[in-house]
């Protein structure tokens, strides 16, 4: 089962109500996390979870056409750590909480024990 089936499930049983889709400054690629990230909260309001909280956090200055109007938080500008199911923005000096933390890095998520 693939991570965005995951996600899904999740979301559709209740189990997790927000995630976070985070690039890594390591990361060149991010495509492949916009891809999951709308296709994660398209499904989610498909499924009637219109309450879920997404973001997308990355280095990237802007988001790609059409992130934001799928309900997704862009936060740019940002070098992100992921500690302890905390994702840690950097330089805002601020912190997100979310259920899932979906990764880049061989797209890792955590707290969600799956293969991609």
């Amino acid at each position: 089962m693939s991570i965005a089936h995951h996600l899904i499930a999740e979301l559709q049983a209740g189990r997790i109500r927000s995630g976070a889709f985070v690039v890594l400054s390591e990361s060149a690629r991010t495509l492949p996390l916009y891809e999951l990230a709308i296709t994660t909260a398209r499904r989610g309001w498909q499924l009637g979870i219109p309450a879920a909280t997404y973001w997308f956090v990355t280095p990237e200055p802007e988001p790609p056409a059409g992130l934001e109007a799928e309900g997704i938080t862009f936060i740019g500008l940002t070098y992100a750590d992921v500690r302890c199911g905390v994702v840690l923005l950097d330089p805002r000096d601020e912190r997100i909480e979310p259920d899932r933390i979906v990764s880049l890095s061989e797209l890792v998520v955590d707290r969600l024990a799956i293969a991609a």
